[in-house]
């Protein structure tokens, strides 16, 4: 096994990097100081960092309505988050490796990063709202969110 890892490491380093990429390694039992720093770094590096539910999902893009925002485009009310997917031979969308799944009607807070002039959610980083309530009072420590109004009919 070690022999086959060397093998892949050795002979195709773009394939190992590309894999290691897909894992999200977290300390078991960070100190308090590190998850704080950790957050920062993910928000630093993030275009967008909001809260909101997913309107619309196709092979290529998701469409979130906003309801939090901590960073960002003040003016949207919603975003519009590439799946990195490109078009297969036939035309059907091939999804690429390790990025965040989507799932029509859910709530998720999601640090966005921007690559290629396209958002894409950070899959190490985007939670489910309702695994969210520690990271969302974290955020409005480094910068109070923005309640983005709904519409009257929702």
């Amino acid at each position: 096994m070690k022999l086959l890892l060397f093998i892949v490491i050795v002979f195709f380093p773009p394939l190992a990097a590309r894999a290691a990429d897909c894992v999200c390694v977290k300390e078991p039992h960070p100190s308090e100081e590190r998850v704080k720093a950790d957050r920062r770094q993910v928000y630093d590096k993030a275009a967008a960092v909001f809260a909101g539910k997913v309107i619309a999902l196709d092979g290529y893009s998701v469409t979130i309505r906003l309801e939090k925002r901590w960073k960002g485009d003040s003016s949207l009310g919603e975003v519009i988050l590439s799946t990195g997917a490109v078009p297969g031979y036939d035309g059907t969308p091939l999804p690429e490796e390790c990025s965040y799944q989507f799932h029509l009607g859910e709530e998720y807070l999601v640090y966005a990063l921007a690559a290629a002039e396209k958002m894409k959610a950070d899959v190490c980083s985007t939670l489910l709202i309702k695994n969210a309530a520690e990271e969302e009072k974290a955020l409005d420590k480094i910068k109070p969110h923005k309640t983005i109004r709904k519409r009257p009919n929702e």
